[in-house]
């Protein structure tokens, strides 16, 4: 059974990076497309674009990775199916669901890596890519790392240590220099939301440096106008599904200290754990195709109805999770519905057989 065992892995773990191939190219391809024309815009150049978009590549395979275990799982077990093995498989006494569960072990291997990949890698490359995107199309940005965002314009310097969204930030700091580049006002919030327009800083802390003195006055709000627009701050905002588990954890906790909405971080969270978790799905669902309709037909056709598949179940994901946020539903309800709606269309086909 083991040497059966490691077939079946071996053959829907190479259709699988055949079938991720195919799909992240064609979402490099489309990514290619959409930042050619910022080619140009400040220092970006056409070698800076290339990086951006390499660097991005780890985030679409963990998001496609779904898609690809479908895909894959066709491709190698149609293969099989095609030379008749599944039928000598069956033959010598392997039920369906024996099948099934040498397909369900290639998937665990799989998951496993794509675990590491989403929780490590994809999060940290996205962050180079955005900071890289952000810093050479728009001088204004000057530092963005582990010490927040730093922003300059011309007498200003403007410091957030958490971007929240694109119009909320958190532990925001604004230096303001005079001609002579001597330090003239320092002013402190723990909280700044654009709205009309405008800055409005909560829990303002304010220090005017003068020749022989320093004044330092405290209010509750302050209206201020910045540099910093949301059009400005979507460019190097990290948006949370891009974050690793880890760090969404991390940020919660930071937004509940502080009283802030952390709905869109507890789907976010859960987002995280959904593409491994849909691939072992898809995988499963595979099974049936295979045996069922899809056994006498060609590779095409099989791809076809893989590609259906897979990217309308992609399709439901994101229409359910925003769905989620908009009717303010349960993010694990919102998250898992469409994992179990195909789930429960794989166990029944599977019982069929």
């Amino acid at each position: 059974m083991k040497i059966i065992d490691r077939y079946i892995a071996g053959v829907v773990i190479s259709g699988t990076l055949t079938a991720m191939l195919v799909v992240v190219g064609l979402s490099v391809f489309f990514s290619l497309i959409g930042e050619i024309e910022e080619v140009g815009n400040g220092s970006y150049t056409l070698l800076k674009m290339l990086l951006t978009v390499v660097l991005t590549i780890p985030n679409s395979m963990y998001e496609l990775f779904p898609v690809a275990a479908l895909l894959g799982s066709l491709i190698g077990m149609g293969m099989l199916a095609s030379n008749s093995e599944l039928i000598a498989m069956r033959a010598s006494g392997l039920s369906v669901w024996r099948i099934v569960r040498s397909v369900m072990q290639a998937g665990v291997i799989m998951l496993l890596v794509a675990v590491l990949l989403g929780e490590f890698v994809a999060p940290l490359a996205e962050q180079t890519a955005q900071q890289l995107r952000a810093s050479a199309t728009d001088t204004r940005v000057s530092f963005m790392g582990s010490r927040g965002l730093w922003v300059r314009d011309e007498k200003l310097f403007i410091n957030a240590t958490k971007v929240v969204s694109e119009n909320t930030l958190a532990g925001i700091t604004v230096y303001e220099f005079d001609d002579e580049g001597r330090l003239k006002v320092a002013t402190s919030a723990r909280l700044a939301r654009y709205r009309k327009g405008q800055w409005i800083l909560v829990n303002v802390r304010q220090s005017e440096f003068r020749e022989d003195s320093v004044q330092v006055s405290q209010v509750d709000k302050l209206p201020r106008d910045s540099l910093l627009t949301p059009e400005l701050l979507g460019i190097v905002v990290l948006k949370p599904e891009d974050m690793s588990a880890r760090d969404i954890s991390q940020f919660m906790g930071y937004l509940e200290d502080n009283g802030l909405d952390t709905q869109q971080y507890r789907y976010a969270l859960l987002g995280r754990f959904i593409p491994p978790l849909s691939a072992l799905v898809m995988l499963f669902v595979s099974v049936p195709f295979v045996f069922g309709g899809l056994r006498s037909v060609g590779a095409g056709q099989r791809l076809f109805i893989g590609i259906l598949v897979g990217f309308g179940f992609y399709i439901l994901s994101q229409i359910s999770g925003q769905m989620g946020r908009v009717y303010e539903f349960d993010p694990l309800l919102a998250t898992l519905t469409p994992s179990v709606i195909f789930l429960l269309i794989g166990i029944r086909a599977a019982r069929r057989l």
